[in-house]
C-alpha cells in the first residue's frame, strides 16, 4: 500500500516530509514486530535488550556506563536509570571501576546471559524475516542509503 493511501494523506507533501513519514511508518512497523515477538513476551524493553546485546559481545569485566550510552541505538535513553532497573531485575551487575571510582563497570549477570542466548535466536530469526522481504541488491542499494541519509542528518545535528 502507498504511503499515502496508508496514512489516509490527501494533500500535496512538502519536500522531504513523504521521506521522513516513510521512515518513520516503517520503524513503526519494525518495532511493532519487535514487541511482539520479542521484547513483550520476555518482559523487556528494546532499549534493555539493546544493552543485554551491548553487554554480551562487551570485555568480561563489563563497560563503563558512558560506554554503554555511546554503543545504545537510542542516544536519549536515561542509561543510569536503565541500567540501576536492569539490576533489580537481576539482569546486570554494577562495581565501582578501579581505575576511576566516579564510574560504574557493568556487566551480564548469569540471568542476563541467559536471557539474552535465549533471546538471540528470535531477534535472528525476526531479522531474517525482515531481509526476506528484499533481494540482496535491494538490501545493499537500502544500507547504502539509509547510510547517506544518517550521514547527512549528522553534520546537521553536529553542533558548530
Amino acid at each position: 500500500m502507498k504511503l499515502r493511501d496508508e496514512l489516509y494523506i490527501s494533500k500535496p507533501l512538502e519536500p522531504g516530509q513523504e521521506i521522513m513519514l516513510a521512515i518513520l511508518l516503517t520503524r513503526e512497523y519494525v518495532a511493532r514486530l519487535s514487541d511482539d515477538r520479542l521484547f513483550k513476551p520476555a518482559r523487556i524493553t528494546d532499549q534493555q535488550f539493546n544493552v543485554l546485546r551491548i553487554l554480551r559481545g562487551g570485555p568480561p569485566d563489563g563497560y563503563l556506563v558512558r560506554e554503554i550510552r555511546h554503543r545504545m541505538i537510542s542516544h536519549s535513553a536515561d542509561v543510569p536509570r536503565l541500567v540501576e532497573r536492569m539490576a533489580r531485575a537481576g539482569l546486570v551487575a554494577r562495581r565501582e571501576d578501579p581505575a576511576d571510582r566516579r564510574g560504574s563497570l557493568v556487566r551480564l549477570t548469569a540471568e542476563g546471559e541467559a536471557l539474552e542466548a535465549r533471546l538471540a535466536p528470535i531477534h535472528s530469526s525476526l531479522c531474517g524475516e525482515v531481509a526476506a522481504v528484499l533481494e540482496d541488491w535491494e538490501s545493499k542499494a537500502l544500507l547504502g542509503l539509509l547510510q547517506q541519509l544518517r550521514d547527512g542528518i549528522a553534520t546537521r545535528l553536529a553542533p558548530e
